[in-house]
C-alpha cells in the first residue's frame, strides 16, 4: 500500500471488514519501515481518518460494536507505531490532538455509565491503547525534556539528576506556547488533569492484567520527573478506597506498587525470590522505576516504604522489619539485568531520601548502600552501554555526599573502570561505532559518575589527575561539547578535581581545564542573552545547569592560592561574576557572590578596590540588606568582610563613606542581634570587628549607635562560642590604641582609649571577661578574653587578619 492510495483504500472500503483488512495491511506497512510512518503521519487526511476511528461510541453507523473494537485495536497499533521516529511523526500527531483523542477513547471505554463492553473484549483492546499513549507522551518527553538517562544530543536536563528539584518544577510551569511545542507541554500534563488521571488510575483496582499494567507504568514512570505531576499522582485517592491491612499509610499508587512488586516476587527464602514461577521481570521493572521516581527527594515517603509490611511484624528492637527493603535486595542482587538496575535505582532514591533517625536505622542502612556498591561494580563489568549509562547515573546518586562510600568504590577500583568506559565511549563515536546520541549520553553518565566519587576524596582525584591514558583531554574536550548535559557533567567533575590544591596548581592549569570553564560560562551567558535578552527572561525559560556547575567549579579556582585568579582578572571574569549576582534563579547568584567572596580573601588593596568598584557600592548596599535573601545576605557580608580585612585605617573610612555609614551600620545591627541565624550574625560581627580598625570618627561613629553597644553586650552572653570571638575581637579593636608607628619597639604596650573604657563601663566587661577566662572550654574565646583583659590593664595585645572564606565549593 503506497501514499498515494492508502487514504482512498480506506475510505473507500466497502464494508468493515474490507476496512480491518486494509488497516492491518497498513500496520504491517509501518512497523519497521521509518519512512513509511513519515508518510503517513505528515498525510494530514489519512492521519484524520485514523483519529476518526478513535471515537466511541463509532461515528461510522455501518460499524457493529465488536468491529469498531478491533478497527481501535489496530489503528491504536498504527498509532503507536508512528511516534516512535522522533520529531517528523510527533509533530502532527501532537497538532493533531492524539493523545487527546486517546485519553478520551480510554476514559470512555473504562467508565461504567459509558460503556457496555464486556471486560474480555476491554481486556484486549486497553493494552493497544494504553501502548499507544505511552509511546506518543514518553516521546514527546525524550524531546521535551531530553532522555530520560542523560540528556543526550539535546540541552534540555528534565529528570536526568544534573538539576534540582525547584528548577525541574519552574521549567514544567512555563507558560504553554503555539504549534506543536505548545502542544507537546500541554500533552505531558494532561494526563495528570482530574478527571484523566482518575480514568487510568482505576485501572490499578480493576485490572491485574500486566499487558494492561505494564504501559501504565512506563508512562507514569517517564511523566512524573515534573514535582507537580508526581505530587498529583502522590495525593489522588478515590472518594472511597479500601483500608488497607498495614499500620503504615501510603499513598494509593505507592501501595499498589508495592503489592505489584510483592505479589510478582513470591520468596521462599532469603535472597530467593523465584522459586515458584518465572516472574514478569518487565512488570518489576516498571513498577521499580515508578516506584523510584515518586520516593525520590521525598523523605516522608520514604519512612513510609521502609517502614510498611504487609502484615504487623515487629522484631526485638522495637523496629518493623522491612519486607519490601528485603525483596528489594534480593531483586537486586538476582535476576535480570534490567530488574536488578530497577532494584538498585529504587532501593539509592529510598535510602538517598530519608538516611535515618535512630542510630540502628542509620546502621542497616549503611550496611544495605555498601552492598548496592559493590552489585553496581559488578554490573559495569559486564552489561551493555544502555546498562552501564543507567548504573553511572545510580552510582553518582549512591555516593553523593558520603565520603565513606566514595573510599570504599575507590577500593574496588570503580573509578578505573569508569576512566576505561569514558575513553571506550570517545574511542567509538571516534570510528564512528557508537551513534552520537549514546556517546553523548555515555560521557556524560561516566563524568557525573567520576564527579561525585572525586568529590570528597583525594586519592580518586589525583588518579583521574595522573591518569595514563590522560582523561583531563577528554574532560576539556567536554566543556565545550554540544550537549548540554556532558557540559554540565565535565563542569562537575572540573569542580571535584579543583578541590585538590596541588590539582589545581598543576593539572588543570597546565591541561587549559581551568581557563576553560572562564570561557564556557561566558559562551553560556551570552547563548542565553542572544535569545532572551540580558535577564530579562523568566527563571522557567532558562535551565541553569551549566552555569552554576562553571561558577561553583569558578568558587574553588580563585581561591587566594590558585595561579588561575589572574587569568580570571585578565578575561574579565570579575564582571561576569558581578553581572551574575543579579541572576533571577539563586542558586546561580550565589555561587557567583560565593566567588567574588573568595577573590576577595588575602587580597591585595588593588583587588579589594577593582571587586567594590566592579560590583558597585549601591550594589554593596542593598545585598548587605535586609531586602535580600539571607544566603546571599550572608554572602554578601562576608565580601564586605573580607573588603575590610588588613585594610589602612584611611582605606576603612574611604569604604565606610563610599558604603554609606548609616546604611552600613543599619544593615550590621539587623544582621548581628539576637533572633538571627548564626550564620548571619557571625560575619556580620566580623565587619564590625574589621571597621572598629577605623579612625577616630568611625569608632565614635560605632559606639553612639547604642543597639550596636546593646548588640555587643547580648553577643558575649551566647552560647555560640563562634558569635563571642568576634565580638571580644571588636570591643579590643574599639578600646585598644592603633599601634604607634612612631614607636616600633615590639614591646611598647598600647594605652586603652579613656573614652572607650568610659563608655562599656556599664556593661562591666572585667568581670564578664574573666568568667569566660575560667568557664569557657574554647581556646580562641579564652586567648581573646585575655587579651582584652591585658589591653584594660594597659597591657599590649595582639590583632587579627580578620579576612574569611568559607573554602571550595
Amino acid at each position: 500500500m503506497t501514499n498515494s492510495n492508502t487514504y482512498d483504500l480506506l475510505t473507500n472500503a466497502p464494508t468493515p471488514a474490507e476496512l480491518l483488512t486494509n488497516l492491518k495491511d497498513l500496520k504491517n506497512g509501518v512497523i519497521g519501515n521509518t519512512w513509511k510512518k513519515v508518510e503517513v503521519a505528515e498525510d494530514e487526511r489519512v492521519l484524520a481518518f485514523l483519529l476518526s476511528l478513535l471515537e466511541y461510541p463509532s461515528s461510522r453507523g455501518d460499524v457493529d460494536g465488536p468491529v469498531a473494537l478491533e478497527l481501535m485495536s489496530e489503528t491504536a497499533v498504527i498509532v503507536g507505531a508512528l511516534a516512535n521516529v522522533g520529531n517528523l511523526t510527533l509533530r502532527p500527531l501532537l497538532l493533531s490532538s492524539t493523545p487527546s483523542s486517546l485519553l478520551t477513547l480510554i476514559t470512555s471505554l473504562t467508565t461504567p455509565s459509558e460503556s457496555q463492553i464486556p471486560t474480555k473484549q476491554l481486556d484486549r483492546i486497553l493494552p493497544h491503547l494504553l501502548r499507544a499513549l505511552r509511546n506518543i507522551l514518553v516521546s514527546t518527553a525524550d524531546m521535551v525534556w531530553g532522555h530520560m538517562w542523560g540528556v543526550g544530543a539535546e540541552r534540555k536536563v528534565i529528570g536526568t539528576g544534573l538539576v534540582g528539584e525547584q528548577e525541574v518544577d519552574t521549567k514544567g510551569k512555563q507558560a504553554v506556547g503555539k504549534g506543536w511545542k505548545g502542544e507537546a507541554s500541554k500533552a505531558l500534563s494532561l494526563i495528570f488533569e482530574p478527571h484523566n488521571l482518575s480514568s487510568l488510575l482505576s485501572l490499578l483496582d480493576t485490572c491485574s492484567d500486566p499487558s494492561i499494567l505494564l504501559p501504565l507504568y512506563q508512562l507514569l514512570s517517564r511523566l512524573v520527573a515534573l514535582p507537580s505531576h508526581r505530587t498529583a499522582l502522590l495525593s489522588f485517592s478515590p472518594l472511597s478506597s479500601p483500608s488497607s491491612s498495614s499500620a503504615i499509610e501510603l499513598p494509593l499508587v505507592v501501595q499498589h506498587l508495592v503489592n505489584t512488586v510483592l505479589w510478582s516476587t513470591p520468596s521462599s527464602g532469603k535472597g530467593n525470590y523465584y522459586p515458584t514461577r518465572k516472574p514478569n521481570s518487565k512488570l518489576i521493572e516498571a513498577s521499580l522505576d515508578l516506584l523510584a521516581a515518586l520516593v525520590k527527594g521525598q523523605p516522608s515517603l520514604s519512612i513510609a516504604i521502609r517502614s510498611w509490611n504487609a502484615y504487623e511484624d515487629i522484631q526485638e528492637d522495637g523496629s518493623r522489619k522491612s519486607e519490601l527493603i528485603g525483596i528489594l535486595e534480593g531483586l537486586s542482587s538476582n535476576g535480570p539485568a534490567n530488574t536488578r538496575i530497577a532494584a538498585a535505582s529504587c532501593l539509592t532514591n529510598i535510602i538517598k531520601a530519608d538516611k535515618g533517625m535512630r542510630t540502628i536505622d542509620r546502621s542497616k542502612l549503611t550496611a544495605i548502600n555498601y552492598r548496592l556498591l559493590e552489585e553496581i561494580v559488578t554490573l559495569l563489568q559486564s552489561e551493555g552501554m544502555e546498562e552501564r549509562i543507567k548504573l553511572c547515573f545510580i552510582l553518582a546518586a549512591l555516593v553523593s555526599d558520603d565520603a565513606a562510600l566514595q573510599k570504599s568504590a575507590y577500593e574496588r577500583d570503580c573509578p578505573a573502570r569508569l576512566i576505561s568506559i569514558l575513553i571506550s565511549v570517545v574511542q567509538d563515536e571516534e570510528k564512528g561505532e557508537m551513534g552520537n546520541d549514546l556517546a553523548s549520553r555515555g560521557k556524560e553518565a561516566t563524568l557525573l559518575a567520576l564527579a561525585s566519587l572525586a568529590m570528597q576524596h583525594e586519592p580518586t582525584r589525583s588518579l583521574i589527575s595522573d591518569h595514563s591514558p590522560p582523561v583531563l583531554p577528554h574532560l576539556l574536550k567536554a566543556l565545550s561539547s554540544p550537549s548540554y548535559g556532558v557540559r554540565a557533567a565535565g563542569c562537575q567533575l572540573a569542580r571535584a578535581l579543583s578541590r585538590a590544591i596541588a590539582i589545581l596548581r598543576t593539572s588543570l592549569m597546565d591541561s587549559g581545564v581551568g581557563e576553560e570553564i572562564f570561557r564556557l560560562l561566558k559562551r553560556e551567558i551570552e547563548s542565553h542573552k542572544e535569545v532572551e535578552g540580558e535577564y530579562n527572561g523568566e527563571v522557567s525559560d532558562r535551565i541553569w545547569t551549566v552555569e552554576v556547575a562553571a561558577t561553583a567549579t569558578i568558587c574553588n579556582l580563585v581561591a587566594d592560592f590558585s595561579p588561575l585568579k589572574t587569568v580570571l582578572l585578565r578575561e574579565g571574569g570579575l564582571e561576569l561574576l558581578c553581572d551574575l549576582t543579579k541572576s533571577p534563579y539563586e542558586p546561580l547568584a550565589l555561587n557567583a557572590m560565593w566567588a567574588i567572596k573568595n577573590m576577595t580573601y588575602r587580597a591585595m588593596d588593588a583587588t579589594k578596590i577593582m571587586v567594590a568598584t566592579t560590583l558597585g557600592y549601591d550594589r554593596l548596599r542593598f545585598l548587605t540588606s535586609s531586602l535580600t535573601t539571607q544566603s546571599l545576605r550572608i554572602q554578601a557580608l562576608e565580601i564586605v568582610q573580607n573588603i575590610f580585612a588588613d585594610s589602612s585605617v584611611p582605606e576603612i573610612s574611604r569604604t565606610v563613606e563610599n558604603i554609606g555609614e548609616d546604611a552600613l551600620f543599619d544593615s550590621i545591627i539587623q544582621a548581628s542581634k539576637e533572633g538571627q541565624d548564626a550564620d548571619l550574625r557571625i560575619p556580620a560581627l566580623y565587619v564590625l570587628s574589621n571597621i572598629a580598625l577605623g579612625n577616630e570618627k568611625v569608632r565614635n561613629a560605632i559606639v553612639g549607635r547604642v543597639e550596636i553597644l546593646e548588640i555587643l553586650s547580648n553577643s558575649l552572653n551566647s552560647l555560640n562560642d563562634s558569635i563571642k570571638i568576634p565580638t571580644l575581637r571588636t570591643l579590643r579593636h574599639l578600646i585598644e590604641s592603633n599601634s604607634n608607628s612612631k614607636n616600633p619597639n615590639p614591646n611598647h604596650r598600647s594605652r586603652p582609649r579613656q573614652q572607650m573604657i568610659d563608655i562599656f563601663q556599664p556593661y562591666q566587661l572585667k568581670y564578664r571577661l574573666k568568667d569566660l577566662v575560667e568557664s569557657s572550654l574554647n581556646i580562641s574565646v579564652k586567648e581573646q578574653s585575655i587579651g582584652l583583659l591585658d589591653v584594660l590593664e594597659r597591657e599590649r595585645g595582639t590583632g587579627g587578619n580578620g579576612g574569611t572564606s568559607s573554602g571550595g565549593r
